[in-house]
Formats: C-alpha cells, sequence, structure tokens
C-alpha cells in the first residue's frame, strides 16, 4: 500500500497539472493522519530528479481545543515532525471561538476562513506557488452527500476539485484516495498522527454525516458509496465546466453595458438561463457567493414573463428590474434605495 498510494499520488498530480518542476509547494498541516501523509509523499516526490520541487509546511492552531493543552500539543507535534526532517515549517495562532462569537459563525466557518487567510499569507511571504491541502476521497463524499441534502444544482455536486477555482491556489493532492488508504500508509511507514477528538463529536452536521449516515447507507445500500459519490462529483464537474464555455460563448451577445438583454435570453436553455443570471448577480454585486436557486428562478420569471417596470428584490439590499429603451427590453441590478 504505501508505495502503491505515493505512485498513485504522483500520477493523479500528473495528471490534474497540480505540481511540475520548480514549483513551491506549501502543504496545510494539521498533524492528522490526511495532513501528515500528504506532507510525507509530497517531501518524498520533490527529492527525486523527475520532480524536483520545493516543500514547506504550516499549520494553524487554531484555539478551539487551548483549555485541554490539545490545540498546542498539535503545533508543537507538526513543528517537531518538521524539525526532525529539515522541513521548513511556519505555525500561527488564532482565536476561532472569539470570531465566531464576534461575527455569528460556526467554529467550523471561522476556523477555515482564519486558517486559509494564515495559509495564503505564509505562501506570499515564502514566495511559494501554491497550497496543498489534504481532502481525501470520503471528505469528498461528504461534502457531495451534505450537499444534496440542503438543495443544489450541477455546479454544487461538483463539490471539491483537484485544483480550486476560487480566489486561493489551492490543490489537493489527495482527493482520489480514501481515508482507510491513508491511514495504511500512516502504518507503513511508522507514521503516528495527532487525532483530534472534536472528530468524533456529533455536534455538526459533517461529523454526523461521517460517523452515522455514510456507514449506514454503504453497509445498506452500496459498500462503494465513497467511490459512487466521488463519481458523481467527477461528472457534474465535467459537465460544470461544459456548460460554463457554453456559456462562455453567448455573454456577449447578451450583456452589454451592464445590462441583461431580454430577447436573446429568452432564447436560451433554461440551463444555460441559470448560469448566465448567476454570473450576472456576481458581476454586478462583485459578491463571489452564489444566488440561491429560488432566487434565480424568480429572475427567470421575471425576464421570460414580464415587462417594463416588473422587478424583483435580491438578498442583501439589491433589486433587479425590467426597463425598456425604444424595442429594447433589459434587466438592470442595483442597489435598493434606503
Amino acid at each position: 500500500m504505501l508505495e502503491k498510494l505515493l505512485k498513485r499520488t504522483a500520477r493523479y498530480c500528473e495528471a490534474e497539472g497540480l505540481i511540475s518542476s520548480g514549483m513551491g509547494v506549501l502543504v496545510a498541516c494539521s498533524g492528522g493522519a490526511d495532513s501528515l501523509s500528504l506532507l510525507d509523499m509530497l517531501v518524498r516526490l520533490s527529492r527525486l530528479s523527475r520532480y524536483d520541487f520545493r516543500v514547506e509546511a504550516a499549520h494553524f492552531e487554531h484555539g478551539i481545543r487551548k483549555a485541554c493543552g490539545a490545540s498546542l500539543a498539535d503545533a508543537r507535534f507538526v513543528e517537531e515532525f518538521c524539525r526532525e526532517r529539515g522541513i521548513p515549517c511556519r505555525v500561527g495562532h488564532g482565536d476561532v471561538p472569539a470570531l465566531a462569537s464576534a461575527q455569528g459563525l460556526s467554529l467550523e466557518t471561522a476556523a477555515r476562513e482564519l486558517r486559509y487567510a494564515f495559509l495564503e499569507r505564509v505562501r506570499r511571504e515564502r514566495g511559494l506557488d501554491v497550497i496543498a491541502t489534504a481532502h481525501q476521497a470520503d471528505d469528498q463524499a461528504e461534502t457531495v452527500l451534505m450537499r444534496l441534502l440542503r438543495g443544489t444544482g450541477i455546479e454544487g455536486l461538483s463539490a471539491m476539485r483537484p485544483r480550486a477555482r476560487g480566489r486561493l491556489p489551492l490543490i489537493r493532492p489527495l482527493l482520489f484516495a480514501t481515508r482507510r488508504e491513508i491511514e495504511e500508509y500512516c502504518a507503513a511507514r511508522g507514521l503516528e498522527p495527532r487525532q483530534d477528538a472534536t472528530n468524533g463529536e456529533l455536534d455538526c452536521t459533517r461529523n454526523r454525516l461521517r460517523l452515522e449516515t455514510l456507514p449506514h447507507l454503504a453497509a445498506e445500500y452500496n459498500p462503494r458509496l465513497v467511490q459512487a459519490l466521488c463519481q458523481l462529483a467527477k461528472l457534474s464537474a465535467d459537465e460544470t465546466d461544459f456548460i460554463s464555455e457554453q456559456a462562455d460563448a453567448v455573454w456577449p451577445e447578451l450583456v452589454a453595458d451592464g445590462r441583461l438583454l431580454a430577447r436573446p435570453f429568452r432564447q436560451l436553455h433554461p440551463v444555460l438561463q441559470r448560469i448566465v443570471l448567476r454570473r450576472y448577480w456576481q458581476l454586478c454585486t462583485g459578491s463571489g457567493k452564489d444566488l440561491p436557486f429560488a432566487h434565480v428562478e424568480r429572475l427567470r420569471s421575471v425576464l421570460l414573463n414580464g415587462h417594463a417596470g416588473s422587478q424583483q428584490e435580491l438578498p442583501h439590499g439589491w433589486l433587479f428590474r425590467l426597463q425598456r429603451e425604444g424595442r429594447l427590453l433589459f434587466a438592470v441590478m442595483a442597489e435598493r434605495k434606503r
């Protein structure tokens, strides 16, 4: 399993174009099995002349388990692991519970915001190219199932990609590997990862899916459930990319001077109408967040059935309104007057 997983990781990185010779990679290392295996594998690959890239590590101490000392112990563990192997390592500290309380966020959301801000800061300071996270196949399956339960479209089912499409240069070299494969790699390499006790608590949706729902579905309906959900994510990502390319092609005919033209919009397939509306929302508002499905459908109704003066209120104080100039009917989006 040890050498097999290492070779599969190398092939996956090559196939997805994640790492190239001379690149600088910052590995986000929590000290758990996934990130410890990722760091170990990338260091081993980086020392082969065929790859020859630079690897550094970073650990964010979030302060969630500070009272029992576990949070600081995790940081010391990662520091010592890297010191023994000559891996440059940067440790950052934050107070996730305080941020969550102050801004009304969940601990998971607050931790993610602080962690990625720290990782990006370190990446820039160290002159590295990408941030490698240890998300793996079981994480992907949990994400797909969670989005299904909350209600999502094909783009949401794409879940995590090998190379993230957001503002941060994130790569996920282990997205193909299962949790069991990674744990077997740890055992074979003599790695002794830290255990986060909060992963075993049924206090959030993801933990309940991991500990209860997915094992039950796998036992009762499909023992290869993780692989099936990851396949769904891959197919959804490919189809989303195709639809996005079609939207790119028609976009110049639809949007001019910040106005969305009604007539060419009405001639589009509903699938393209929805992606165009979500893009138009992001263009006008500058928001990186997607527009909820219910709002997209209301905007479609306005454009397909409305007339000059028809309008729809949107989240965060925005207003979508149809206007006419001569024979030209178009939509505009503006902030509502207070």
